[in-house]
């Protein structure tokens, strides 16, 4: 039976009913927390709040873990729609009046002394996200993305004569047969054709009801909101402008250079769009990294890394926390979630046994770690660091494990690993400005037709990612966004990936130069979880802003390096 830290006289199920009842019993003692001559009082209503917050996001997770488990299963999709539909509405309303009343009270430096100054400064930051006005947009929001999830678990196309999801279908993109990766990309491609009305519709739905979320709270779109929701401190809109401009000036062009060597090592004059991901010079054969021995291999890169990481890991293994075989009706993508409340952490991946799920499996795990090493801190707001500075940890532990690769693979596959790893993080950099420029023009444009926006994709794709060359499936060029969960699902999320893929390569370069010291400047950077901004953060850790040109600059220097 689980131990829980938070609530454990708990109803068999949580209600919408004993939700209202418990925050209701909370709001009843804020009079008095307040007239208080002493701030024991807030501090142990804060206390009693934190503990209900746990309790209720610990639940709601369990119940989405076990859902993208099995997206066909009624019962759980049920449930799921429960926790958004019934139990969001009777939250909002009360946590944005706590919310509030910490703000005002004379007692909030005393509250935010005891669990972290930066408690107050998110607090006033998610004062407008978290608005009632928007609640019942939200559900709405909430379901279409239930819905666009759905769709694409269930969705399946043949290839070759098998009938496979989406994941499968994606991986056949680093296979060597051509023929193969060929017919994968447009047996994905005509499945996104024959869908586009469908996607495009729940898409459509979104940008306006998020656009009204936005004019709800004053603002001129949804865009400043989006801001908001991410947690952005230290930085705005025209920082990430000036991002993406740099890495136009500095990045594409090696990328360029890439996808031009690719080409030639294909034999091929140009890079078709089924060929992005693969390249004979430096290609790691299908099933080079068997599902069954995933575990065993991370388990002795972490125990090379670390006895901290080692602790983490086989707790996890033990626990049966980490998920990773790709099945029918599971959830597309990869995941690292928490329960609070039991003092949990979980990864969820969808590996097929190729090189591609040993990245992923060390960047949730980087998530993972991240988690372990902050279940110090009290406040279950702080546990979790803005998503750019949690991707620093996923990133980071990408590179920090590179040296080690030969517990998966042969030598000469692993020194192919390393070098992919560099490819990758260019192409993820380059092609996140193409979701993120797209974003913000979608949003300041919310009544653009689907056409326009489709157009507007293929413009952008082609700006970040010149040299693929489309010709004869130009209407695939504009639906590849449509396969990107983070676009409907977690808007202006995106960004988050590149800035922190340029904090995680200077891991990778100061681990050239001392790994253990790195290392032990990683574990520190995990135990603030999100007690400090992301400026502030990588500012402690010595590492540099990925808004400086000059690091730009030797990025791109030391990228070249590496891949050309």
């Amino acid at each position: 039976m689980a131990k829980f830290i938070h609530y454990p006289d708990r109803p068999k199920k949580l209600t919408a009913a004993f939700a209202k009842k418990e925050y209701y019993k909370l709001l009843a003692q804020l009079t008095d927390a307040e007239k208080s001559a002493k701030s024991d009082a807030w501090i142990a209503l804060f206390a009693d709040w934190n503990a209900l917050s746990s309790y209720i996001g610990s639940e709601a997770g369990r119940i989405s873990y076990v859902y993208s488990k099995d997206m066909s299963d009624k019962k759980l999709e049920a449930a799921e729609r429960y926790i958004r539909e019934k139990i969001s509405p009777v939250t909002d309303k009360p946590e944005h009046e706590l919310t509030l009343a910490l703000l005002a009270s004379k007692h909030r430096e005393a509250v935010g002394e005891r669990y972290g100054p930066i408690l107050l400064e998110k607090y006033k930051l998610w004062l407008k996200p978290m608005d009632p006005v928007n609640t019942t947009l939200g559900i709405k929001t909430g379901n279409l993305s239930a819905k666009y999830e759905k769709i694409i678990a269930n969705a399946t196309v043949e290839v070759s004569g098998e009938k496979m999801n989406l994941s499968k279908v994606r991986s056949l993109g680093f296979s060597p047969d051509g023929d193969l990766r060929k017919a994968a990309y447009l047996a994905s491609g005509k499945w996104f054709l024959d869908h586009h009305k469908q996607l495009a519709d729940i898409y459509s739905q979104m940008v306006l009801l998020r656009d009204q979320m936005g004019r709800n709270l004053k603002f001129k779109n949804y865009v400043p909101l989006a801001y908001l929701n991410q947690s952005r401190m230290g930085y705005g809109i025209e920082n990430v402008r000036e991002f993406h401009r740099l890495v136009l000036k500095h990045l594409v062009p090696v990328l360029t250079r890439v996808f031009d060597a690719r080409a030639k090592n294909l034999g091929q004059p140009t890079l078709r769009p089924w060929d992005v991901m693969f390249d004979p010079a430096s290609y790691l054969p299908m099933g080079c990294a068997p599902v069954e021995r995933q575990l065993d291999s991370a388990g002795r890169v972490f125990k090379k890394l670390s006895p901290v990481l080692t602790e983490h890991f086989e707790n996890m293994r033990r626990q049966q926390l980490i998920d990773l075989e790709n099945r029918p009706n599971k959830q597309a993508g990869a995941y690292c979630t928490d329960f609070s409340d039991e003092q949990k952490v979980l990864v969820f991946c969808n590996s097929t046994g190729d090189a591609e799920d040993v990245r992923i499996l060390t960047h949730e795990m980087g998530h993972a770690f991240q988690l372990w090493e902050s279940q110090h801190i009290e406040a279950i707001d702080l546990r979790h660091g803005s998503s750019e500075l949690a991707e620093i940890y996923s990133m980071g532990m990408e590179f920090l494990s590179l040296p080690y690769m030969d517990e998966f693979f042969s030598a000469a596959n692993a020194e192919r690993f390393a070098k992919n790893k560099w490819v990758d993080s260019l192409y993820t950099i380059c092609y996140v400005c193409v979701v993120d420029e797209f974003q913000h023009w979608v949003y300041e444009n919310p009544k653009a037709s689907a056409k326009a926006r489709d157009d507007m994709w293929a413009k952008l794709y082609a700006k970040y990612l010149p040299g693929v060359d489309f010709s004869g499936l130009e209407q695939y060029a504009k639906i590849r966004w449509y396969a990107q969960r983070h676009i409907f699902v977690v808007p202006f999320y995106y960004i988050d990936y590149a800035l922190a893929e340029i904090v995680a390569m200077q891991f990778a370069l100061l681990a050239e130069k001392d790994h253990p010291k790195t290392m032990r400047t990683y574990l520190e950077l995990c135990k603030i979880g999100g007690t400090k901004s992301f400026l502030q953060a990588i500012d402690d850790a010595n590492l540099r802003s990925p808004f400086e040109e000059k690091l730009m600059t030797e990025l791109a220097a030391r990228t070249k390096k590496a891949l050309l």
